[in-house]
């Protein structure tokens, strides 16, 4: 019988909530993560939906002050911030290395995707354990995004095959994890940023980018050359991963998307 793999996942909730933010008056001086959706904070959602996950085992939140109220959630450790959100993740990723032997990959997630939910957690997690590779990053296609979220106006990089947003979802085997030094580095210089990221890649990929004739395809290989990793971009049906409040519009969105979960639930 094949042993089930042992997954944990880190949750970045750190954010400085400066009067710059667009959802600081949301905030209400707490942190992003604990904005009110529904009667509970955002992260909360996040956090149900990783520990209903038929594969993760575990779970740390990286950000939070100690005196953060998460309610009646799942049992978690907390973490405190440690910087920047990729600072956060390597925080959270070598107290899971130490906290579980012999781990095989970790799940990394933002605080911000409170739409999700542990099927389509588990639905990523199948995907990726089908191969071997290192490190799996999320997108989804525009028509499934708008589809799902009309109005959302995020932000797509038009390559040969579409447009494409990044999803807010990635897994690391265990091996990546903290071995190299260039790929962090290399993620948060050019974090949220397309064309950094393809410059990142050299000229030719960044031209390529501009002038739209760059596929998923050469993004990988080049990618996985630069960087020494055997990486994967997974394209997900579920537009969930890919909706991250950033501004109050998405905010709005998701509370209406949310509390008319409940509302309908109430009717069953």
């Amino acid at each position: 019988m094949r042993q089930k793999a042992r997954i944990a996942a880190v949750i970045a909730a750190g954010s400085n909530n400066t009067a710059t933010d667009p959802l600081h008056k949301y905030a209400e001086g707490q942190p992003k993560a604990m904005i009110s959706i529904a009667g509970q904070p955002m992260i909360t959602y996040v956090i149900d939906s990783l520990a209903g996950s038929e594969y993760i085992q575990d779970i740390v939140v990286v950000g939070l002050p100690e005196s953060s109220d998460l309610g009646d959630t799942h049992l978690i450790d907390q973490l405190p911030d440690a910087g920047s959100i990729i600072d956060n993740y390597r925080a959270g990723m070598t107290h899971e290395q130490k906290k579980i032997p012999l781990l095989d990959a970790i799940v990394l997630c933002s605080c911000d995707i409170p739409a999700i939910t542990p099927q389509i957690v588990d639905s990523f997690i199948g995907q990726c354990l089908q191969s071997d590779h290192e490190l799996y990053y999320s997108i989804v296609e525009r028509s499934v995004m708008e589809a799902r979220f009309p109005g959302s106006n995020r932000s797509y990089v038009q390559l040969r095959d579409g447009y494409f947003a990044g999803g807010d979802i990635l897994l690391a085997r265990s091996g990546l994890i903290l071995n190299n030094e260039e790929l962090w580095n290399c993620l948060e210089s050019s974090r949220k940023n397309a064309f950094r990221q393809a410059h990142l890649l050299g000229i030719s990929t960044l031209i390529k980018l501009l002038t739209r004739r760059l596929s998923l395809d050469e993004i990988e290989r080049r990618a996985c050359t630069v960087l020494s990793i055997r990486g994967k971009a997974m394209l997900v049906p579920h537009a969930e991963v890919g909706m991250d409040v950033d501004n109050p519009t998405q905010l709005a969105i998701i509370r209406a998307d949310i509390e008319g979960h409940f509302s309908d639930t109430e009717l069953v």
